[in-house]
């Protein structure tokens, strides 16, 4: 049962129109258009029959008033009148009614037209309702996924880093960690999961809880001490674990370990961007060696060792970084990226992704992201 506000200052039709709906609704009067307003603030009803031709405040003036007001301007209206004439019909609909019926009415149709309006009414509410609820959900989501980012970065004299992370919707498809092996190891990996939404980010938070030193993925905990695990062999892991045909999605990642006494950096790629290794005199290599995705067990892993000299900082990306578009569609692409990079070489590695973060966003401009973007960079910094 829905609720009907009745606006008519001609009492036989406030009767005619009450008799007809009250069995199907609950009915409230006004016989101005003042009252009108008053009681559709108060009674928030789901629609309201109002007349046009009334003194002071006619109907043309009370539906723009009720329409302007962000607490009436949902509620449909249909004018019901005795002016038929097109003119009269079209500035009806101008002011922002929903139907336009004429006098002498028919009451079936009456009947007909406010029930059909009334249950789109109560329709739309319900799903602005289950939306504000979804909306609800999906902000507590995005807060549990960005706690699961670290917090506090391991503590090494040897090695910084930092990271940004920014998902383009409330819940993103991109996690990123760094964490403690051994005495001597650090692994760090970015993943990025295909789509966007809460399918890509439930099998993100799935791969942060496997990727952590005590599921057996990363250390090979039957050996004494634990064995680290090779970033091939992590890969290789993730493959068997997220097959595309149970989980209808893949995705990709930039797994490595870095040996803080040595410098030796070993990494394996699943087709997500190639890592940097920016040098602090500006130098920059790309790490190029890389697999097919996450899921597709097409074929085994590789991996490559490249040594990290004192002073150089290696760069993980997310494709939403390069893809990033302005208002014209153009990319932020590769060239500004190195451009970008090689021009911080000697800041900080917290400045670096905090200048990198800014730089794509301002490219950006107004244009809302398309994908998360996400940056984690390091320093080794060497033992002395």
């Amino acid at each position: 049962m829905g609720k009907v506000l009745i606006v008519d200052d001609e009492r036989i039709n406030i009767h005619i129109l009450s008799a007809a709906l009250k069995n199907d609704h609950s009915v409230i009067i006004a016989i101005d258009g003042t009252t009108a307003i008053d009681l559709a603030l108060s009674e928030r009803p789901d629609l309201i029959l109002l007349d046009i031709m009334m003194p002071g405040m006619d109907g043309y003036e009370a539906c723009s008033k009720l329409k302007a007001s962000p607490a009436t301007r949902d509620i449909p209206i249909i004018f019901i009148t005795a002016l038929s004439d097109a003119k009269s019909e079209s500035h009806g609909l101008e002011c922002g009614a929903i139907d336009y019926i004429t006098k002498p009415f028919n009451v079936a149709l009456v009947k007909s037209r406010v029930k059909n309006h009334v249950e789109l009414k109560i329709a739309r509410d319900l799903l602005a309702l289950k939306q504000v609820a979804i909306d609800e959900a999906l902000r507590s989501a995005g807060l549990i996924q960005k706690s699961l980012l670290p917090k506090k970065l391991p503590n090494f004299k040897s090695v910084e880093f930092s990271y940004k992370f920014q998902p383009c919707n409330a819940i993103g498809g991109d996690i990123l960690n760094v964490l403690c092996l051994d005495d001597s190891h650090i692994g760090f990996y970015l993943v990025d999961v295909s789509g966007h939404g809460p399918s890509s980010a439930m099998i993100a938070v799935l791969v942060y809880q496997l990727m952590n030193p005590f599921t057996g993925i990363l250390l090979d905990n039957f050996t004494i001490p634990p064995r680290v695990r090779s970033p091939e062999e992590v890969l290789n892991i993730l493959d068997k674990e997220f097959p595309l045909m149970r989980f209808k999605k893949h995705f990709t990642i930039i797994y490595a370990i870095l040996n803080i006494t040595t410098g030796l950096l070993t990494y394996s790629n699943a087709a997500h961007c190639s890592p940097l290794v920016l040098s602090k005199d500006g130098a920059l290599k790309t790490l190029d060696v890389s697999g097919t995705v996450i899921g597709l067990a097409a074929m085994p892993f590789n991996q490559e060792n490249v040594t990290i000299h004192p002073g150089s900082k290696v760069v993980f990306v997310s494709d939403g970084v390069e893809e990033r578009e302005d208002v014209n569609k153009k990319f932020y692409g590769q060239e500004r990226l190195h451009k970008t990079l090689q021009d911080s070489c000697s800041l900080p590695t917290n400045e670096l992704v905090q200048g990198l973060y800014d730089d794509v966003n301002r490219f950006a401009g107004t244009q809302p992201p398309s994908d998360d973007l996400s940056i984690l960079a390091l320093e080794y910094k060497g033992l002395n």
